[in-house]
């Protein structure tokens, strides 16, 4: 899966267009079953990457740290789109 550099700009910005973090998060809801089980695997594969702050916690309070979770999401998912696999790869480059 291919998707756009997510910029920190985009936490904070509108647009008629979704922005790449918007995509991922979608891929990453249908890679985990979708539902709360999407919601809990698009949650577990983000703190892999780093974000570790809570849910109710927005993206655009800390875009540059949003922004950096969802890049490492992003180049994993261009070479592997397995779940299970997603995360370990994550979690490894911690």
């Amino acid at each position: 899966m291919q998707f756009d550099e997510v910029m920190p700009a985009h936490f904070n910005t509108l647009s008629r267009n979704p922005f790449p973090h918007v995509l991922v998060e979608q891929a990453l809801l249908q890679l985990g079953g979708g539902g709360v089980d999407g919601s809990k695997f698009a949650k577990q594969v983000l703190t892999a990457a780093g974000w570790r702050h809570a849910s109710v916690v927005s993206y655009g309070k800390y875009p540059d740290e949003a922004a950096a979770a969802f890049n490492k999401v992003r180049a994993v998912l261009v070479v592997n789109q397995d779940p299970t696999e997603l995360i370990a790869r994550l979690t490894a480059a911690k």
